[in-house]
């Protein structure tokens, strides 16, 4: 007895043909023919649009090959740039840590070097920096021997002691900036006679043991009594000539004489 293919077989078998129903069609046969072969043509397109063949577990086993190839040299990068991350993060944590440490020996140095310069005039101070908040504020004491003196608000101090204190400020700084070039402008002007002499000396020394560096000092009063080295030129600006004349020139050129 013959043994008949199972249904899901390429080939159909007599009792399956047998149960197929013929209807009656009202077109031609090759109109059937003609759909079948665009069904067909659209079949071959899709085959070729997915990169199919007749071997298609070749095929499949390719684009698995190229795609695994793909996603371990994606992967080998993302790790690389994970790694790369890591030690950037290290790196910027190890930076800030000497930056804070930096700016705390900054301000330190400031403080020392402040109240250094306030001693020289029987004074004391402090420079208070304020990280967090972005603020800098100083501690004066007039009479470093009375602690009653003491000022925390700068406004209170008067003209001349407010000026010698900011400059003190200013070369505490300085110590600990870079600028090739400083320039103080009528820096004496609110300074008595005795506090003037002890600010130029000042000035003068601090600039003379910084030789890579120049230092411009502008001041409209007298410094005849300041000599002059090698390191240390006075220019004078010779008084203007002012016209007496209604509708005249009210200002001149100066001429710059070295003494």
């Amino acid at each position: 007895m013959p043994i008949e293919e199972s249904q899901f077989s390429q080939d159909p078998t007599d009792e399956e043909l047998e149960q197929v129903e013929i209807c009656d069609v009202d077109k031609e046969v090759n109109y059937y023919r003609a759909r079948v072969e665009k069904l067909n043509e659209k079949i071959e397109q899709e085959k070729r649009r997915r990169k199919t063949s007749s071997d298609d577990p070749v095929a499949a086993f390719e684009r698995y090959s190229r795609a695994k190839e793909i996603y371990e040299s994606k992967k080998e990068q993302l790790d690389h740039i994970r790694t790369t991350r890591h030690f950037l993060q290290k790196d910027v944590l190890k930076r800030r840590e000497r930056w804070e440490h930096f700016r705390g020996h900054i301000a330190e140095i400031t403080t020392q070097k402040f109240d250094e310069i306030l001693n020289q005039k029987g004074s004391s101070g402090e420079v208070v920096f304020d990280h967090d908040s972005k603020v800098l504020n100083m501690i004066v004491q007039k009479d470093s021997a009375d602690a009653n003196s003491q000022q925390s608000d700068v406004k209170a101090l008067s003209g001349g002691e407010r000026s010698y204190t900011t400059i003190a400020l200013l070369l505490a700084l300085g110590e600990s900036l870079e600028t090739p070039f400083r320039i103080l402008d009528e820096f004496d002007v609110f300074l008595d006679p005795v506090t003037r002499k002890l600010t130029i000396e000042k000035l003068i020394e601090m600039a003379k043991g910084l030789p890579h560096r120049q230092f411009v000092f502008i001041t409209p009063q007298d410094v005849s009594n300041v000599q002059t080295d090698p390191m240390l030129k006075v220019l004078k600006m010779n008084p203007p000539v002012r016209s007496t004349v209604a509708g005249g020139p009210s200002q001149q050129t100066l001429d710059f004489s070295q003494s």
